[in-house]
């Protein structure tokens, strides 16, 4: 049955499935991947309990409390380590940034690859639409217009390809948006953390 409505919609159908299973896959890694994190920082935020422990200047226990392997995680290790290290403002802003960029880099990792396929599923359609009209036009000028039924059941099956297009399509870039907001969400806590780090370096300069 499945093989049946793939011959109706063209050869046009395969290269659809394709990108649309293959961006369902990628969905799923991601998505595993950011709402596993999402969970994690939901329930076992760091940045408030490291910020009272660098704030008693307890260094080594802030290091030990980040068990964890996140964005956030990274932010404020790194940053920790450089307060421990007593390097000045200007520095641990240009260390933090690099990591930041790398994190981020990390998270978008696949995301222009599912947005690409999103934007593709619908014109893989509409070219085979395109390729069964064609094909339509072509009966037509070899057996004429005798039979509207038979027109209208080929028509039909052209427009397949747009219709599963669009159906496969939405929905990926309606998961792309939302797979999105989780990126957004993650970095909004590496700067958060980026914060605490600098507000931290403030209260020990001004303890000093």
């Amino acid at each position: 049955m499945i093989l049946d409505f793939i011959q109706k919609g063209g050869i046009f159908m395969w290269p659809l499935l394709v990108v649309a299973f293959f961006s369902l896959y990628l969905i799923a890694i991601k998505a595993t991947q950011l709402y596993r994190l999402a969970y994690h920082y939901k329930h076992h935020n760091p940045i408030n309990p490291v910020r009272m422990l660098i704030k008693n200047q307890e260094f080594d226990k802030a290091i030990e409390k980040l068990d964890k392997e996140g964005p956030t995680e990274a932010i404020l290790k790194n940053g920790i380590t450089h307060l421990k290290n007593g390097l000045k403002e200007q520095p641990i802003k240009d260390r933090l940034e690099m990591i930041y960029e790398s994190e981020l880099h990390q998270l978008d990792k696949m995301m222009s690859i599912i947005l690409i396929l999103g934007e593709i599923l619908p014109m893989i359609g509409l070219l085979g639409t395109v390729s069964g009209m064609i094909n339509v036009f072509k009966a037509l000028t070899v057996f004429g217009a005798g039979d509207p039924q038979a027109l209208a059941g080929g028509i039909s099956e052209a427009l397949l390809t747009t219709e599963l297009g669009l159906l496969f399509g939405i929905p990926t870039l309606f998961l792309y948006t939302l797979l999105n907001n989780q990126i957004e969400y993650q970095a909004k806590l590496m700067r958060l953390a980026g914060s605490a780090i600098i507000f931290a370096q403030h209260q020990l300069k001004q303890g000093n």
